[in-house]
């Protein structure tokens, strides 16, 4: 009778629990990995829709500006610029937001001075949306006038800005490109209230 194990015996367990320790510790550092991108996903959905809900007010209560300009500026498919009391404070501001390589920016200019004058110096600009996807067929923004329900087609460029009722937002959005999980697509339909009914 035979007690204990042979050298070769203890080599081969321990062998085999390395090959187990191995694999859990791979499988942990895998799992890490995938939790930090689903974690960097969630956030960069959070991120976006509250973007788009202060997008959504600014656009939204656009009106005149301060000195009488209409409330639209410009309109292009990268980029829109028009006036809204961004800070509720009484006062319009120029409000722009842009696509400038990977993100959407959002750019204030506050009325200064007497007479009031919109000082492009003075623009203050900020991150609004970042890791989005640039070159998709899907224009940032598209618009749409008092006939829009839903289903028509978007104004066509050069818009005109006086038939602009509705604005459309869409985006698509990746935290990390070429890996899993896919992008994202972001979108929303504002209407312009002070210009509803004009």
């Amino acid at each position: 009778m035979r007690n204990g194990f042979s050298l070769l015996e203890i080599i081969f367990a321990l062998a085999i629990f390395a090959s187990i320790s191995l694999v859990v510790m791979n499988f942990k550092n895998n799992l890490s990995v995938v939790e930090n991108l689903v974690s960097q996903e969630l956030q960069s959905q959070q991120d976006v829709a509250q973007a788009f809900q202060i997008l959504s007010t600014d656009i939204r209560s656009a009106g005149p500006s301060s000195i009488g300009a209409y409330p639209i500026a410009d309109a292009s498919t990268s980029s829109f610029l028009f006036y809204s009391d961004a800070d509720r404070d009484g006062v319009f501001e120029r409000v722009r937001y842009f696509l400038a390589t990977s993100t959407i920016q959002r750019g204030i200019i506050k009325p200064t001075g007497n007479p009031l004058v919109y000082a492009s110096s003075t623009e203050t600009i900020t991150t609004s949306v970042e890791n989005v996807i640039v070159g998709t067929s899907t224009p940032i923004f598209s618009y749409y006038d008092s006939a829009y329900t839903g289903s028509e087609s978007a104004l066509s460029s050069p818009v005109d800005l006086a038939k602009i009722k509705a604005v459309k937002i869409s985006v698509y959005v990746d935290v990390k490109p070429g890996t899993a999980p896919r992008s994202l697509f972001f979108t929303q339909t504002i209407t312009i209230r002070n210009l509803k009914g004009t």
